[in-house]
């Protein structure tokens, strides 16, 4: 249990600071900008969003990958036993579902395994909450980190 909350730790420090330089980068770009670049604004910041998000989850996907062949904490399994073996793409389709909350049921996480998968869900809850609140201030013509040069 110990390794799986230090896996945790990690994961969640790693991500968040991805998750930090995106969205700061973004709006260093914004208030660089003239007023009239809404448009081209909120595509920037949906597009980097997008991006960090899906590299966060891959990231999380690794650490499964770890915690599963490495440190032999725990398990993916098939909810079909008839299934093929899990693969690299089960794996990363496991982290999306759970990053996003979506939750579905056709592979579960066994052992230690467990504590990681909720806390993805925390974080990525955690993450795409504070990416829909940065978009609606780029929405409101707002570059929210950084100070208008």
């Amino acid at each position: 249990m110990i390794q799986a909350m230090l896996l945790s730790i990690l994961v969640v420090a790693i991500c968040t600071t991805i998750h930090y330089f995106v969205l700061k980068g973004v709006s260093d770009t914004i208030a660089r900008r003239s007023v009239e670049a809404h448009g081209q604004n909120l595509g920037l910041a949906v597009g980097a969003i997008t991006i960090a998000h899906v590299i966060e989850a891959f990231i999380y996907t690794l650490f499964f990958l770890w915690a599963v062949q490495g440190l032999q904490i725990g398990a993916l399994t098939a909810s079909d036993p008839a299934d093929k073996p899990i693969t690299l793409m089960d794996y990363y389709y496991f982290s999306l579902v759970n990053f996003t909350t979506l939750g579905r049921g056709d592979l579960n996480p066994v052992g230690h395994l467990r504590f990681i998968t909720g806390i993805e869900a925390f974080h990525g809850f955690l993450m795409i909450t504070a990416s829909g609140s940065f978009v609606l201030q780029v929405m409101g013509g707002n570059a929210p980190l950084s100070k208008k040069e």
